[in-house]
């Protein structure tokens, strides 16, 4: 179990498990694509790296999943806003904070950036996501397309991911006009 923390502000912003914290460091000192690595991206703009500290060592996958469960609440019952996909909320969320941290991101640059359940709950993924879809899903779907719903706000109704939910309407729509979702 590792945190991020920001040298800026000395806060916590990124609670993660690896069996690697080398290759793990690295990965994240790189940037991702994820919501962390926007923060990354932006303390190394500003002429620093993120610092990295061990919070605990767990023997297996499932006390290291029951681990950074622990961890991410407890970090958020203290008042920390981290970036992790668990503390973060649902997709709308999640694409609202994307967003925020996108601009902050292209501001400090001046051109745009590059676009079993402990572990789907300790990644942050929505209960459904990866399951079949059901006739009466399918059903909410269609109602929430025609009400013009986003595909996040679709995906936290759903407790899927909005990827999943393009999808989804993708094939419904089949060959003819496909919905532009944003």
């Amino acid at each position: 179990m590792y945190a991020l923390i920001d040298p800026r502000s000395d806060g916590i912003f990124y609670i993660g498990q690896t069996s690697d914290l080398s290759r793990r460091r690295a990965e994240h000192i790189e940037g991702t694509d994820q919501l962390s690595g926007l923060i990354v991206r932006q303390i190394r703009l500003a002429g620093f790296l993120p610092l990295v500290v061990v919070l605990e060592r767990c023997e297996s996958m499932d006390a290291a999943l029951r681990a950074e469960i622990f961890w991410i609440e407890l970090a958020c019952s203290r008042g920390m806003e981290l970036l992790n996909a668990q503390a973060v909320g649902g997709a709308v969320e999640r694409h609202a904070t994307r967003r925020a941290l996108n601009s902050t991101l292209e501001a400090m640059a001046g051109e745009k950036a590059d676009a079993p359940d402990l572990a789907r709950i300790a990644n942050g993924r929505p209960r459904r996501a990866g399951e079949a879809w059901s006739a009466a899903e399918r059903r909410r779907l269609a109602g929430m397309g025609k009400a013009n719903m986003s595909a996040e706000a679709m995906a936290d109704a759903l407790e899927r991911l909005p990827g999943e939910i393009r999808r989804e309407l993708g094939r419904r729509s089949g060959k003819g006009k496909r919905r532009n979702l944003h």
